[in-house]
C-alpha cells in the first residue's frame, strides 16, 4: 500500500490548486477524529455527522490559514470540532433532537462494564483540549492517526525516547485533569481507551462541494467508511477478572479476525506452532515487549500485574520461569513481576526468590541478579536487623546459587554486601563493617566505590559510616582515595559563585587527615578544573584560590599534581595542561607546581617537554631525579 502524502503537502496541493485528491485523502484520515469528537460531546449521532459536515466546510474555507499556522492539523481539527459542537449544542433548533437522541444507547458507545471509561467521555474531549499544543499534538498523532514512537519522532523532530516520555507525560497530565474532573482511572485504561475511541472509523461524509467555496469543480467527494479497528488484548489486561480473561480474548480475536480477514490462529506465535491460545505468561511477555511500540498494550499489561494479589504474583513468576519461552521473554515477564512483589515488601519477596524460583534460573538470570542485592538494600533501610538476620540464614544458600560464567562465582556475594552494607551505614554502623569485612582488598574498593558512586549525591547522614567503615577496613593510604571517591557525586557541578560549596559541606560534616584530604582536593580539583566555563587557566586560578582558604602550605605542589591527575586518563589534554605550567607565573604558581606535575604524570609528556620544563626549574638536582623516575616509568 502506497503511503500516504503528509498533511502538510496535501493541504499545499489543495490551498494551491484546488485538488480535489488531496482534500479527499485528508478528510478520509481525519473523519474518524472529527466524527467522534462530535459524537463524545453531543452524545447523538445525527447532530454529530452534521457537525463533520461543517468541520469539513471551515477546513476548506481556511485551509491557508492552517497552512500558514503554528498548529498541526489533528489538533486544529479537535479545536475546530469542539466549537462546532459547542455552537450546535447552543443552538435552540437542534435541541429537540438532542433530547430524543439522550433517550437511546449511543451506537458506538464504549462497553458497558466499563463505566469508568463511559464517565470519562464526556469530559474527554475538553481535558485534551487544555493540554500544551506539543502534548496535544503527540497525543493525537499516536491515538488519531496511529503512529508509532519513532514516526512521530520523524514527524516533529525529535528522538523515539524523547516522544515516548512526552506521550507518557500528556497521558498523566490527562489523568490528573479528568480527575479533578471527579472520573478517576488508570494510565492503562486511560490508554486503552484513547487505542479504541480514536481510532473508531467515521461514517460516509459527504466532502462539501468544492465549487460553493469559490472554485470550478462541482463534484461532491464521498469519504469512505474504513474498517473499524479493534481494541486488542489490552482491554483483558485493563481490570476484566481472571474468569472472564478467556471469553474476553476470544471476542477480541474474533473481533481482529473479522477486520483483517485471517484467522486468529494465523497471528498468535507460540513455541508450539498455530496455539489457539496463549499462556498468561505468554501474553504478559507479549505485551511488556510492546513498550516501544504500543504504549496501551503495555501500560495494560502493567496495571494488570500491578493489580494482582501476591499469591498470583508468585503463581505466575513459577509458571514463567517453568514456560518453555524463550528465557529473554521469561526474564522480561519474571523481572516485572518480581519488581512488583519487592516494591510492596523486600523481605517477602526475598524469600519468595529464594524458594519459589530454582537456583538453576537465578544463576543466569540478570534480572535475579540485580533483583537479590537492591531487594536486600531496600530491607535494610527499612529494618536492618531483620536484613542482617536474612543475610547471615541464607549465605548458604546464596553462595549455592550455580553463577553460569558471567562473573566469578563470589561476584553475587559480593554485590549482596556491598548493597546490605549500604543500607546499614547509617541504621548499623557495626553490621556494615561485619558484612564487608569478609572481602579482599580489590572488592573492598570496588564496594566503596559501589558505595560512594550511587545514581542519586552521597547523602551526608551515610558519611560517618562510610568514614567508620573505610578507615577500618582499610589500609592508611588506601582511606585517602575512598575518601575522594565521594566527591565524583557530592561535587558541585554548576557555574555558580561558589563551586566548592559541596566539598565544603563535606569537609565540615567530617574530620580528614591531611593525606585524605589531599585526595578530595585533588579528585575535586580535576573536576572542578575541566568544567570552568572561562577555560583551564581560569579554572587553575580558581582552585588555587579554592586551597589557599583551606591550606596553609604545599599549595603550588598539590596544584601541579593535581594537573598530572587530569592528563593521566586524557591526551588531549596534555598540551593545555603543559601550556598553562609553562605560563605558571601568569598564574602566580612556582616551581613546586611543575614538579608536581612532573611526579605524576611527566611520563605522558613528550620527552622535549619534560627535558624543557626540568631545564627551567631552579633546583636542578631535583630535576634530574624527576627525569630519572620518569624514564623508569616509561621503560616498564
Amino acid at each position: 500500500m502506497p503511503m500516504m502524502p503528509p498533511d502538510e503537502d496535501l493541504l499545499k496541493a489543495f490551498v494551491k490548486s484546488h485538488d480535489e485528491q488531496a482534500f479527499r485523502g485528508l478528510a478520509e484520515r481525519y473523519s474518524g477524529l472529527i466524527f467522534h469528537t462530535a459524537l463524545r460531546s453531543l452524545n447523538d449521532r445525527t447532530l454529530a455527522e452534521d457537525v463533520a459536515q461543517r468541520v469539513l466546510c471551515v477546513l476548506a474555507k481556511k485551509a491557508s490559514s492552517v497552512t500558514g499556522g503554528n498548529s498541526p492539523l489533528p489538533a486544529w481539527l479537535h479545536r475546530t470540532t469542539i466549537l462546532e459542537a459547542k455552537s450546535v449544542r447552543r443552538s435552540e433548533s437542534r435541541h429537540h433532537r438532542k433530547k430524543e437522541a439522550l433517550m437511546r444507547a449511543p451506537a458506538d458507545s464504549p462497553d458497558s462494564s466499563n463505566t469508568a471509561w463511559k464517565d470519562a467521555l464526556p469530559h474527554l474531549d475538553a481535558a485534551i483540549g487544555t493540554l500544551p499544543d506539543a502534548d496535544r499534538h503527540v497525543i493525537l498523532l499516536h491515538f488519531v492517526s496511529e503512529m508509532t514512537f519513532p514516526e512521530i519522532a520523524t514527524r516533529v523532530g525529535k528522538s523515539a525516547a524523547a516522544v515516548q516520555k512526552q506521550s507518557r507525560r500528556a497521558l498523566e497530565t490527562l489523568q490528573r485533569i479528568l480527575g479533578r474532573r471527579g472520573v478517576t482511572l488508570s494510565l492503562g485504561i486511560l490508554t486503552a481507551g484513547l487505542t479504541s475511541e480514536m481510532a473508531k472509523a467515521g461514517p460516509v461524509l459527504l466532502v462539501p462541494a468544492l465549487s460553493s467555496l469559490g472554485k470550478t469543480s462541482t463534484s461532491i467527494l464521498v469519504v469512505k467508511k474504513s474498517t473499524l479497528a479493534a481494541i486488542g488484548t489490552t482491554i483483558l489486561l485493563c481490570g476484566i477478572p481472571l474468569a472472564r480473561q478467556q471469553v474476553t480474548t476470544s471476542r477480541l480475536e474474533s473481533k481482529l479476525s473479522a477486520a483483517s480477514g485471517s484467522p486468529p490462529e494465523a497471528r498468535i506465535s507460540s513455541r508450539q506452532g498455530n496455539a489457539k491460545s496463549l499462556s498468561m505468561a505468554e501474553r504478559l511477555s507479549r505485551d511488556l515487549k510492546s513498550e516501544d511500540r504500543d504504549v496501551p498494550r503495555y501500560l495494560g499489561a502493567v496495571d494488570y500485574i500491578e493489580g494482582l494479589s501476591d499469591e498470583d504474583l508468585i503463581a505466575l513468576i513459577k509458571e514463567a520461569v517453568a514456560s518453555s519461552m524463550p528465557f529473554p521473554n521469561q526474564e522480561i515477564v519474571f523481572g516485572k513481576l518480581f519488581d512488583t512483589l519487592a516494591n510492596r515488601d523486600p523481605g517477602f519477596a526475598l524469600d519468595t526468590l529464594l524458594t519459589a524460583v530454582p537456583a538453576e534460573h537465578i544463576g543466569k538470570s540478570r534480572a535475579a541478579e540485580n533483583l537479590l542485592p537492591n531487594c536486600l538494600k531496600n530491607l535494610s533501610e527499612k529494618d536492618p536487623q531483620k536484613a542482617l538476620a536474612w543475610f547471615r540464614n541464607h549465605l548458604p544458600a546464596i553462595r549455592s546459587i550455580p553463577i553460569q560464567g558471567r562473573f566469578p562465582k563470589d561476584e553475587l556475594e559480593n554485590r549482596v554486601r556491598t548493597e546490605l552494607a549500604y543500607g546499614l551505614l547509617t541504621s548499623s554502623p557495626a553490621g556494615s563493617l561485619e558484612i564487608l569485612n569478609p572481602l579482599s582488598k580489590e572488592n573492598l574498593q570496588h564496594a566503596f566505590e559501589r558505595l560512594a558512586e550511587e545514581r542519586q549525591p552521597f547523602p551526608t547522614e551515610k558519611l560517618a559510616g562510610y568514614v567508620k567503615a573505610a578507615r577500618e577496613l582499610l589500609p592508611e593510604e588506601e582511606t585517602g582515595k575512598v575518601m575522594a571517591l565521594l566527591v565524583s557525586r557530592q561535587i558541585d557541578v554548576g557555574k555558580g559563585a561558589m563551586p566548592y560549596k559541596s566539598v565544603d559541606a563535606l569537609l565540615a560534616s567530617e574530620s580528614f587527615s591531611p593525606s585524605e584530604f589531599t585526595e578530595i582536593a585533588r579528585h575535586a580539583g580535576a573536576r572542578r578544573i575541566t568544567q570552568h566555563r572561562d577555560g583551564l587557566e581560569a579554572g587553575i586560578l580558581q582552585y588555587k584560590a579554592w586551597l589557599e582558604a583551606h591550606q596553609t602550605e604545599g599549595v603550588d605542589r598539590n596544584v601541579g599534581e593535581t594537573l598530572g591527575r587530569m592528563i593521566l586518563p586524557w591526551q588531549d589534554r596534555v598540551q593545555p595542561v603543559y601550556q598553562a605550567i609553562v605560563n605558571r607565573e601568569d598564574l602566580g604558581l612556582g616551581d613546586d607546581a611543575v614538579a608536581g606535575l612532573l611526579a605524576t604524570a611527566g611520563h605522558k609528556l613528550d620527552p622535549e617537554k619534560v627535558a624543557e620544563l626540568a631545564a627551567s626549574l631552579a633546583d636542578q638536582e631535583l630535576a634530574a631525579e624527576l627525569i630519572r623516575r620518569i624514564n623508569k616509568r616509561r621503560t616498564r
